[in-house]
């Protein structure tokens, strides 16, 4: 079994999670367990090696090896054990799926500084909206459904301070956001970041869903926004007041 089984076909569509708070369990191994709980199962590849390693991306990190077939309970007690980098998995409505750390260019960082992102394909979402047929726009929808019901069960299981839904894009981390990074267009962000009052623009651009931990805002996902540059510039400010929320939070010493 090849590396290339490790990723779903085609064109990738994404969400990237980042936990400003310690999990009960490494944060691949919990997201794993909520997929699960949503009937997602492991097919058995993977990506591991010692816990706690810093790198900038998998695969080609020293020490992170792959491996092409094990049992999901295998897979699950890497996890655990903070061993896993990136593992294949099945979810229901979407196939194949890869869940691992997403890459930080330029930068080595243990597994906690790095966004966890779940990848499936695209489908329809890899071709333009005016282009869809009737069987394209019938399948987005469907696979839109899925995705989002995976994406708010993560998000209100786990409560990320937020998500970032994107097509062959990035999940930016806090320290990326500091120095002007763009966000992105679709944003799950959480309650306890209280933004909020900061977010009117951003509302009146976007579609928005209200979830148990917070809110999620599509300018693409869920229909595209009129305006992409007046979207983009109204997240500017809360980006940045994100990153610096989570700089002093990182700050803080953990109880």
């Amino acid at each position: 079994m090849g590396l290339v089984s490790m990723w779903p076909g085609g064109v990738f569509l994404s969400f990237g999670l980042w936990f400003d708070h310690p999990l009960d369990e490494p944060a691949l191994a919990a997201v794993g367990d909520v997929l699960e709980e949503n009937g997602a199962t492991y097919a058995g590849a993977m990506f591991h090696g010692p816990p706690g390693l810093s790198f900038s991306r998998v695969p080609g990190a020293p020490g992170i090896t792959y491996a092409g077939v094990r049992s999901a309970r295998e897979v699950r007690r890497c996890l655990r054990d903070g061993g896993g980098y990136r593992v294949a998995m099945s979810l229901p409505g979407v196939g194949p799926a890869a869940i691992s750390f997403e890459a930080t260019p330029g930068e080595d960082v243990p597994p906690e500084r790095h966004p966890v992102e779940v990848t499936v394909e695209a489908g329809a979402f890899a071709i333009p909206r005016p282009l869809w047929d009737e069987s394209e726009r019938a399948a987005a929808e469907a696979r839109q459904a899925v995705v989002l019901r995976y994406l708010e069960a993560c998000c209100t299981a786990l409560d990320p301070a937020y998500a970032v839904l994107h097509s062959e894009g990035s999940t930016p981390t806090p320290a990326a956001l500091s120095v002007g990074r763009q966000l992105g267009t679709d944003i799950f962000v959480s309650k306890r970041l209280a933004l909020e009052p900061r977010l009117t623009q951003v509302n009146r651009l976007s579609h928005t869903l209200q979830w148990p931990t917070g809110t999620f805002h599509s300018g693409w996902f869920l229909g595209e926004t009129p305006d992409l540059d007046a979207l983009l510039a109204a997240w500017t400010r809360p980006a940045l007041l994100i990153a610096e929320r989570l700089t002093e939070t990182s700050a803080e010493p953990r109880r």
